[in-house]
């Protein structure tokens, strides 16, 4: 009686989850439309609804959701293509941004795939069809038909550096008993951080599956010698990863600014937002120039708006300062660890909760300006500007940071040819 009062709840929420799936069919079927369409992709179509994998099978699979998982696997993808180069390596994601970024940093070592939506005719017909050996999940991806696939066809599932919100483990109801009876079907939880792994457990992963590895966004994407730094002729300070709002906002502070030789280089997160952007520009009758338009920079441009992919890590080793987006407003922030890799000083707002631990990290080695709101950020550029000694200060200590974190990647290497049970090099 006990054993089936137990299963019950987690019975009733698979069945929930299942019911949501099905009455959001055709928004769901809509919006895949539309994303293919719009990035002429008929492959996006296909293989979000589970079809047309077409991958070399056996190997290894990591699932990167978005760019910033991209990025935070690329240093793993590389290394295990380094350490088993016979093994082919498949890297999904569930955005065209995301598999543009595994294109044009990891098309040496892997081929991409879309992950499909979480039917179970769709997933079965994907894990089945790309017959990997191994799982790896970046981060927090969750998906209970997808785990429950895996299981199915005895596939080792690893979530590597993984990390669980607050809005996860606030989660109640049918919800928690789902995410428990997910993470069931998980074989290894490698977490980045203590906090991650006593989450991870909290919402239901049994103990004895769950180590602490450490953040692999320690480690470097790429040898800084790999790196071409952009030049525009003048200096510049970095607004990197930005979002709606944040570019209007340090637009209004630059120009409230001394004027001085350097310009802001505003990057935002969702190049595709640039039509916006620009017209906030035009409203603050400001010089600048876009980057997508190859539009030089001239003496009197106050404002360079690099609305490209693939070309921050580029301008970040350019930048005189880096002030990280996504920090300003509640959106948790952005990874502020390429900037440490790279020895800059940086800059963040108060709103950093997607990266604690970084952030706690840096602070704490006193590798990094933390600031409340943009008029302590407008102080904080001026004097770091002028003030070369104590930017020089900041870089080396980021460096430092990064630097006393850089074994990690190694560890990641041992645990997971440990439990996907890979042979020896």
């Amino acid at each position: 009686m006990n054993n089936k009062n137990q299963a019950d709840p987690i019975t009733n929420s698979i069945w929930h989850y299942q019911l949501v799936l099905w009455v959001a069919a055709i928004p769901i079927v809509g919006y895949t439309v539309w994303q293919a369409i719009r990035h002429r992709q008929w492959r996006y179509f296909k293989q979000r609804l589970g079809f047309d994998y077409s991958v070399p099978s056996h190997g290894l699979w990591l699932h990167a959701a978005s760019v910033g998982e991209v990025l935070a696997a690329e240093p793993l993808v590389k290394a295990l293509h380094q350490k088993f180069p016979e093994m082919s390596i498949v890297v999904s994601t569930v955005t065209p941004t995301g598999a543009q970024m595994v294109q044009q940093r990891l098309g040496e070592q892997a081929c991409h795939v879309y992950l499909p939506i979480d039917w179970r005719s769709a997933v079965r017909r994907f894990v089945d069809g790309i017959q990997m050996r191994c799982a790896l999940i970046m981060e927090t991806e969750l998906w209970p038909n997808l785990y429950q696939a895996c299981a199915r066809t005895a596939i080792p599932l690893i979530i590597v550096n993984a990390r669980i919100s607050a809005k996860t483990l606030n989660t109640h109801g049918w919800i928690r008993q789902l995410y428990r009876s997910t993470l069931q079907h998980v074989t290894a939880i490698l977490a980045r951080s203590p906090a991650d792994a006593d989450g991870f457990i909290e919402l239901g992963a049994a103990p004895a599956i769950v180590s602490i590895i450490g953040n692999i966004k320690f480690s470097a994407a790429k040898p800084i010698t790999d790196i071409k730094p952009i030049a525009l002729g003048r200096p510049f300070v970095l607004a990197a990863s930005t979002h709606d709002d944040e570019e209007l906002q340090l637009a209004r502070m630059w120009l409230a600014m001394a004027q001085s030789d350097e310009l802001l280089v505003i990057a935002p997160r969702h190049p595709n937002r640039s039509g916006n952007i620009i017209k906030q520009l035009k409203s603050l009758s400001v010089n600048f120039a876009v980057r997508s338009r190859d539009e030089p920079v001239q003496a009197d441009t106050r404002i360079y708006l690099a609305d490209t992919l693939g070309e921050l890590t580029s301008f970040m080793a350019s930048a005189e300062l880096v002030v990280m987006g996504g920090s300003f407003i509640p959106v948790g922030g952005h990874n502020i660890l390429e900037p440490a890799m790279l020895g800059k000083a940086i800059l963040f707002g108060p709103h950093m909760h997607n990266f604690k631990d970084e952030t706690t990290g840096l602070l704490e080695q006193r590798a990094a300006v933390q600031v409340t709101n943009y008029e302590q950020l407008c102080e904080k550029i001026t004097n770091l500007l002028q003030d070369h000694a104590r930017r020089q200060a900041l870089e080396d200590r980021a460096r430092q940071f990064m630097q006393s974190n850089s074994n990690i990647l190694q560890h990641y290497l041992a645990a997971i040819k440990n439990h996907c049970q890979l042979p020896d090099e």
